[in-house]
């Protein structure tokens, strides 16, 4: 398959052109802040050793954001359109500006060859590979003085396996990512993501679980980082952490909160989905604590809603594409190790334990902090130490009172890559963690 290459601008152009456009509209109102970017999204699909479909998409654009007369607006226009933004603010360039020019695109991407992800030992079960590369380059500036540009790389590879199991098939998954200046050359194992899926839908399969339990729930590494992600990390971005719902005040007040357990948001992390060197409003790129000590921290904020809530400054100001205003979204949601054995945190003689691989969809009511999850890649591990597959997990319960009911940290850690949806906008979140326990959580297995 060809390499896939497609001219855009390259980062000193989309920097000149977003301090050129905020210098030529400066005085047009309150606060003005320009974004440019130019985003190249390559994505492959390939189904049982043959390619099947090339995506390409190119977003480029500017987006304007601005404060007039104590009301914010925002406008997004094509490349080159600039005098759009200029009569959108009421003023007048006085020359026409850098141009936006393209230049090739250096960093290509080549995907695999599709006979890849044949699975070695059984060619007969189909598997689904997505291979999705993109290249974001992006620069801001505004009236404050702000200014950054920057680009990184993605590459995230998406495997799906199917097994037939007396006349039913049954499917697994598994992910691998790799983020930062370059992505293409790390290093990785296509077997390794393959035989992954296939283990996950041979045990989908097997499950003999089913029915209503309460028992202890143990969430391995990355999992654990996202049940917490969705408990306290969407409470603390500051829009959500403002509606001061009966749950955000229980979690500001409570004295109940486990004091053992250090959360945290981090736009560095290595090879993390959402890592960044500066988030969307040209912010350097810092770790902020959620919850230490039994307390929860500062909300994580955009520059507006630190405006509005009187809040610290974080770099956590996210944005899909230039069509939309950045708005409060976690990074990465890393959760420190503790000190237990993982083994032993399996152990219970009186109800068992389920263990849950990966958390799928789901939500949670900030209003009341009561939520539903989908869990994949489960087992329900017997009093006696058997470990049996179970399918279609369900997790409900109200939030405060599970994290009131963890019972232990794991000194291990693992990581992995979601994509998660806010008023729209769907962004990349890295989630890492040990495992952690919890006692007492409702659970059913269809």
């Amino acid at each position: 398959m060809s390499t896939a290459t497609i001219a855009t601008p390259d980062v000193a152009q989309l920097g000149e052109v977003a301090a050129w456009v905020v210098r030529e509209m400066s005085g047009a109102a309150d606060y003005l802040q320009i974004f440019a970017e130019s985003t190249l999204a390559v994505s492959v699909e390939s189904m049982a050793g043959a390619a099947t479909a090339t995506f390409a998409d190119l977003r480029e654009g500017l987006g304007c954001l601005a404060l007039r007369d104590g009301r914010w607006r925002y406008l997004a226009v094509p490349p080159g359109q600039a005098d759009r933004l200029a009569d959108w603010a009421g003023t007048r360039p006085t020359n026409i500006g850098p141009t936006w020019s393209s230049c090739p695109d250096t960093a290509a991407f080549k995907p695999s060859d599709p006979a890849t992800w044949q699975a070695e030992e059984n060619g007969s079960d189909p598997i689904r590979a997505l291979e999705i590369f993109t290249h974001r380059r992006y620069a801001v500036a505004d009236t404050d003085g702000n200014a950054y540009a920057g680009a990184t790389q993605t590459l995230r590879r998406c495997v799906e396996a199917d097994v037939e199991v007396s006349g039913r098939r049954y499917s697994g998954r598994s992910r691998w990512l790799r983020q930062g200046p370059t992505a293409t050359g790390a290093q990785w194992s296509a077997q390794e993501l393959v035989q992954t899926a296939l283990r996950h839908a041979l045990d989908s399969c097997a499950a003999a679980v089913h029915g209503k339990h309460r028992t202890p729930v143990v969430f391995g590494p990355s999992a654990a980082a996202g049940f917490l992600h969705e408990l306290l990390g969407h409470a603390l971005e500051a829009d959500n952490f403002q509606l001061d719902s009966p749950y955000i005040r229980a979690l500001r007040q409570s004295r109940a909160l486990p004091t053992a357990l250090v959360i945290r948001d981090d736009p560095a992390v290595e090879n993390g989905y959402g890592s960044y060197p500066a988030d969307d409003e040209g912010h350097a790129a810092a770790a902020a604590t959620l919850m230490a000590d039994g307390e929860i921290g500062s909300p994580l904020t955009s520059m507006r809603t630190a405006q509005r809530g009187g809040h610290r400054r974080t770099a956590n100001a996210r944005r899909t594409d230039f069509r939309s205003p950045a708005i409060p979204r976690a990074s990465n949601t890393v959760v420190l190790p503790g000190t237990e054995d993982p083994k032993l945190l399996l152990e219970d003689q009186d109800s068992g334990v389920l263990h849950v691989g990966c958390l799928g969809a789901g939500m949670i009511y900030l209003g009341t902090g009561e939520f539903s999850f989908a869990a994949l890649d489960c087992h329900y591990v017997t009093p006696d130490g058997h470990r049996i597959p179970a399918r279609d997990v369900s997790l409900v319960g109200n939030a405060l009172e599970a994290l009131t009911r963890l019972e232990g940290i794991g000194s291990d850690f693992g990581g992995d890559n979601v994509t998660c949806g806010k008023q729209g906008q769907l962004i990349g979140i890295g989630l890492y963690s040990p495992s952690i326990r919890y006692a007492a959580l409702d659970w059913s297995a269809a």
